[in-house]
């Protein structure tokens, strides 16, 4: 016999999220100590609009592993914070790249309590966070033992502490631009392949060449074979270095528009206020789970999502009609 969760997860998959939450429902009555269920019916509460219940639900992965990241332990015995002011908090970061950016925004929100805000992040994001409203001082991951700081947060789940509901949380960008747009559209087709759960999210790259190749496009896709995919960019594509983050953030800041699967670029141009165009499948990470086709975590972004699981048409056919519209009214303009 199929076990509940199982159930759950491939409802979920399917795009069947009446039986998804029923499953739900059934699983907190009759496993209510039960982490996996609770961290699965985290994406349910955000999909229904609770945004802290949601992550409550989801901290509770972190006993299961299947959330966060085990380098957040702090070793030097420091308690969490949980709301403290006036002292010095180091946030953890964790998850991948487009998770640190995505997480780095709430440094503003700690420091609001005044805090002195400490990033512990990955060196390669140094550029980036350095920048951001509330960044007190970076220190790499290795060398955080010897920083000091009172308390300390996981960065997945900072926003228990903060009592953050979306209707708390900020849109505008944190990050800033480097260049003025050139009117350039920045492409990016695929996603880490070590991602957990990229099978789900990837797509046949030529629907987004495509649905391009009449347009001046820049490829924001980091050709590299061990993280990144064989898939090279079309010869119409313009390419530029990506070797670090600033050269991709100058890329990005040349660009009117950002097109990309669910990545960290969506999340750096999201976080710049450079209009984007995320594709997400029908079961999406849960920054996407709140329905609808925009985001309150950055006013710039659009979502496009995945009506029926393995099948992509729907998101590019309304891309392809957006992109005609707007070269209608630029023509007309």
């Amino acid at each position: 016999m199929i076990d509940k969760l199982d159930q759950q997860l491939a409802a979920g998959l399917r795009g069947d999220f009446v039986t998804g939450q029923r499953l739900c429902d059934e699983l907190e009555k009759e496993r209510p100590y039960c982490h996996r269920a609770a961290f699965n019916r985290g994406w349910y509460e955000m999909m229904k609009g609770n945004l802290l219940e949601g992550h409550k639900c989801l901290d509770r992965g972190r006993n299961e592993k299947v959330f966060g990241n085990t380098h957040t332990m702090d070793r030097s015995n420091r308690p969490l914070w949980r709301g403290e002011r006036g002292v010095t908090v180091m946030m953890r970061m964790e998850g991948g790249l487009g998770d640190q950016i995505h997480a780095i925004r709430y440094a503003k929100d700690i420091a609001d309590y005044g805090n002195k805000v400490v990033i512990d992040g990955c060196e390669h994001l140094a550029d980036l966070m350095i920048d951001v409203e509330g960044v007190s001082a970076l220190c790499q991951h290795e060398a955080a033992m010897g920083v000091y700081h009172d308390y300390w947060v996981p960065s997945m789940s900072v926003q228990i502490p903060l009592g953050l509901e979306y209707k708390d949380v900020s849109g505008e960008p944190y990050i800033r631009r480097t260049a003025k747009s050139e009117g350039k559209i920045g492409v990016k087709w695929s996603g880490n392949p070590m991602f957990e759960h990229q099978q789900h999210r990837l797509f046949d790259h030529k629907l987004m060449f495509d649905m391009l190749e009449n347009h001046d496009c820049i490829s924001l896709q980091k050709y590299d074979k061990e993280t990144e995919g064989l898939v090279e960019a079309p010869f119409w594509m313009e390419q530029q270095p990506l070797d670090s983050w600033s050269q991709t953030r100058a890329q990005i800041s040349r660009c009117d528009l950002v097109i990309t699967s669910c990545t960290s670029v969506a999340h750096l141009a999201g976080a710049m206020g450079v209009k984007t165009w995320i594709v997400v499948p029908i079961l999406p990470y849960y920054l996407w789970a709140l329905p609808g086709n925009k985001t309150p975590y950055y006013d710039s972004v659009t979502l496009f999502r995945q009506e029926e699981y393995g099948n992509w048409e729907a998101p590019f056919k309304a891309m392809t009609e957006q992109l005609q519209l707007q070269l209608k009214q630029k023509v007309a303009a």
